[in-house]
């Protein structure tokens, strides 16, 4: 039993602040810029998987078999990005990461490394490559940030959400048990006495 996709990309809409999420603004300013940051793809695929395959935890979630068909997908994703629309489809297409994270082993803290990854190498990429005045350039790395932290806290709340589903079902524990025991065991916890 999965969660619902639409339910995840809700909640994460209404939680983000409408400053800090990617906005229809982003979506067109990016798409403006399409046929520009097309030509990145083939460097960032390759950095992309060049990191994630020199990685011993990374390396061994992805067999070396499998690196056309995942240079694929992240090609799709560069190209359904530049292209829009930034509708429920793409943002519930975003939540399903967070469920193949779970089922293959993906942990949240690759994913967001990866997306700094991403962003430094769009930065200097945008400068170097593209030629972009520093403005233009700028401008589409916060298109670029808020697009990251959108997607980041979809992918991660789909994540969680999957995570407790598959838990509650396997255990025939409700959500809400789940969650009230989260909280028994977390107010016993004094996160100062840590040091």
């Amino acid at each position: 039993m999965a969660a619902n996709l639409t339910g995840v990309t809700d909640a994460v809409f209404a939680h983000l602040p409408p400053a800090a999420r990617f906005s229809n603004e982003d979506g067109a300013f990016l798409i403006g810029h399409a046929s520009e940051l097309a030509a990145l793809e083939d460097q960032l695929v390759q950095g992309f998987y060049d990191i994630l395959f020199a990685h011993s935890e990374t390396a061994r979630i992805l067999s070396g078999g499998e690196r056309t068909e995942r240079e694929m997908a992240l090609r799709h994703w560069w190209r359904r990005t530049l292209e829009g629309p930034f509708d429920a489809h793409y943002w519930e297409w975003q939540a399903a990461v967070g469920l193949i994270h779970v089922r293959v082993g993906v942990t949240n803290p690759m994913m967001i490394g990866m997306w700094g990854w991403l962003l430094n190498a769009l930065q200097g990429a945008l400068v170097e490559k593209l030629n972009l005045p520093p403005e233009e350039a700028g401008r589409l790395m916060e298109v670029f940030h808020r697009l990251a932290a959108t997607v980041q806290a979809v992918i991660a709340e789909s994540y969680l959400q999957n995570y407790l589903a598959v838990l509650a079902n396997s255990t025939g524990m409700s959500p809400e048990l789940i969650h009230r025991l989260v909280a028994v065991e977390l107010a016993g916890l004094d996160p100062s006495a840590r040091g």
